[in-house]
């Protein structure tokens, strides 16, 4: 997921130089958009919380696109370890397009996480998509909630 990224900066050139590699200024500005404060994104990447903020503030819009049209949404989570803190990446796709809709960070992955992730993901959507997600059982509530009756709990496999 992170490749897109580094790919949609490297195609709209937001880094004139290449002093540090741009997988890692998305790195830090994505640490930094997940919530850490740049002073422990300069420790995670080895360079000043200055050059953090600067990254992140010419990647953001990579962060935070225009509401569109999706037909299909695949949200996923897994758990990373940051500075002995474990937190779990949240991250919807469109499925077709295999763009990125949102991505967010919770210290947890509860019910309560779920829905809040999901109602992020249809503020970022025009219309009502089919949402994807695994079996995982903080999905349920989520969707009843929000009655997402197009919303389907698969299990994927390498291809998404």
């Amino acid at each position: 997921m992170l490749d897109r990224v580094v790919a949609n900066a490297r195609e709209q050139e937001v880094f004139s130089r290449e002093d540090t590699p741009t997988e890692q200024r998305v790195e830090a500005a994505f640490l930094y958009h997940a919530g850490l404060s740049c002073r422990r994104v300069e420790r995670v990447v080895g360079r000043s919380y200055e050059a953090v903020r600067q990254w992140y503030h010419r990647l953001a819009h990579l962060f935070d696109p225009d509401p569109d049209y999706h037909s299909t949404v695949a949200i996923d989570e897994t758990k990373l370890k940051v500075e002995e803190t474990e937190v779990y990446v949240w991250a919807a796709v469109d499925v077709e397009t295999f763009e990125i809709i949102h991505i967010e960070v919770f210290p947890g992955r509860s019910d309560l996480d779920a829905l809040l992730f999901v109602k992020q993901i249809l503020k970022r959507c025009r219309g009502e998509p089919v949402v994807l997600v695994d079996r995982g059982p903080w999905y349920n509530w989520a969707l009843d909630d929000l009655d997402l009756c197009e919303s389907r709990r698969e299990t994927w496999g390498n291809g998404l």
